[in-house]
């Protein structure tokens, strides 16, 4: 469905508002009010206010996948590095309100875990690739991936986001997986 550019203009001022304020508060009659639309134009971008979160949610995290795509022509360390360095760059406009209201909402959390599993088998794709190149060691490769989909569940719920936000967690776990598997080998490139 093509929007018009009204339509186009609100998406893009309900994703500017949810990323800053969080969603737990939207309501239609809100939104209306707010925006000076009306429901005709709301219900355009969804026939719900769990659709409309959901079209929002999925604008999003379509937005960050096109920012995170692996750069699998890298070494694996770097390409590693870099996907986490594009994560956290990509969720650094997202509030800790909008994260802890994706980890709430069940609409959210299935968009949000969509993507994760989305991340998690592009990791495993980088992982893959340097263990045959020797850059990484990983005497249990098939439990990393398990590994990697906990510690990126646990910050999509939110678990740490009372000492670091979101995107600093994606970092700072990116940075303990590379520093961790890396070959000395690997080190010196």
């Amino acid at each position: 469905m093509t929007l018009t550019a009204r339509q186009r203009e609100l998406r893009q001022a309900l994703r500017r508002d949810f990323l800053a304020e969080g969603f737990e508060n939207f309501t239609i009659d809100g939104a209306v009010k707010r925006y000076h639309c009306s429901k005709s134009t709301l219900y355009a971008l969804g026939n719900s206010r769990d659709n409309i979160i959901r079209a929002i949610l999925v604008d999003f995290f379509k937005d960050i996948t096109t920012q995170t795509k692996p750069r699998l022509d890298l070494p694996a360390p770097q390409a590693l590095e870099q996907y986490f360095t594009d994560i956290a760059a990509a969720l650094a406009p997202a509030s800790p309100q909008f994260m802890r209201d994706c980890a709430r909402e069940d609409v959210a959390q299935r968009v949000y875990s969509h993507n994760t599993k989305g991340a998690v088998e592009n990791i495993r794709a980088m992982l893959d690739k340097g263990v045959k190149h020797g850059e990484f060691h990983a005497s249990s490769l098939p439990f990393l991936p398990h590994l990697v989909q906990r510690a990126m569940e646990d910050i999509q719920r939110g678990i740490y986001q009372d000492t670091v936000s979101s995107a600093a967690a994606y970092a700072a776990f990116g940075e303990l997986l590379i520093r961790g598997l890396t070959t000395p080998e690997a080190r010196k490139i």
